[in-house]
């Protein structure tokens, strides 16, 4: 055995070579004229092949292994196994290093599996979430622009309540005698607001020729559209010369009245 050469300039105590076994672990059992020597698999293999490429140490270390022949340590006989078996329990070691690959292959692509499967739980988490933040910004600016909207109309019905007489108005027309009498009495009430007017009351007083009053009619209106007039036909009256009319009270819902 070549390598046997190579050892023996670090161990001059190694005998010759006699006969080689493989073990178990597939190392190689070497008796000696001398004593056995045990030589670990790879170093031989790799000194059968490239001999030149071997560091120092690995043949330091396996020049240390060699074993006198006074050892008590047992003789390769007694170590080494039959070819059959050995050759099936290369064949269980192989089965089992290959086992054990494709179990780490399996967990490997399962772990990456969950890491994607995590990350898409994420991604879809935060796509919820900046959905969320959109609708709530969206509602949130829809609310502001109601607000304002609001405010505008309610600004605008507060101008109109404040001068509500100089947007509804009263006015009448009718036939009259000299000496006393009022017929075809006719009051209109005009509503100039862009809201319902739900009940006018109106007041038409009867006045004599010196002045005085003779008397008043309550004319009540309701239901007066925006932008419209309505006229009510008034009591006639056997006494004054003309009429004066004026609104009373104006009630309207739209407009908080």
């Amino acid at each position: 055995m070549p390598l046997l050469d190579e050892l023996r300039k670090y161990n001059h105590s190694i005998g010759s070579y006699e006969k080689s076994v493989i073990t178990e672990t597939f190392d190689y059992s070497v008796k000696l004229s001398n004593g056995l020597i045990k030589l670990p698999g790879e170093l031989v293999s790799d000194y059968e092949n490239s001999p030149g490429t071997i560091i120092l140490d690995r043949i330091k270390s396996a020049a240390s292994n060699f074993i006198p022949s006074n050892s008590t340590i047992a003789s390769p006989s007694t170590t080494t196994l039959p070819p059959e078996k050995l050759i099936k329990r290369k064949r269980r070691t192989i089965i089992l290093k290959a086992s054990i690959a494709i179990a780490i292959i399996l967990i490997i692509v399962i772990a990456i599996l969950l890491t994607n499967r995590a990350q898409q739980r994420d991604e879809e988490n935060a796509r919820i979430n900046q959905e969320r933040l959109d609708s709530a910004n969206t509602a949130h600016i829809n609310q502001k622009k109601l607000d304002s909207a609001n405010a505008a109309v309610e600004a605008a019905k507060t101008a109109v309540r404040n001068r509500i007489r100089l947007y509804v108005t009263a006015n009448c027309t009718y036939n009259y005698r000299l000496i006393g009498s009022i017929t075809n009495l006719k009051i209109t009430v005009n509503n100039n607001t862009d809201y319902t007017m739900d009940a006018v009351k109106v007041r038409a007083a009867y006045l004599k020729q010196a002045g005085g009053l003779y008397k008043y009619e309550e004319i009540n209106f309701v239901g007066i559209l925006p932008h419209t007039q309505t006229t009510l036909n008034a009591p006639n009256s056997d006494r004054g010369t003309h009429v004066q009319v004026g609104i009373e009270t104006i009630s309207s819902s739209q407009l908080g009245l």
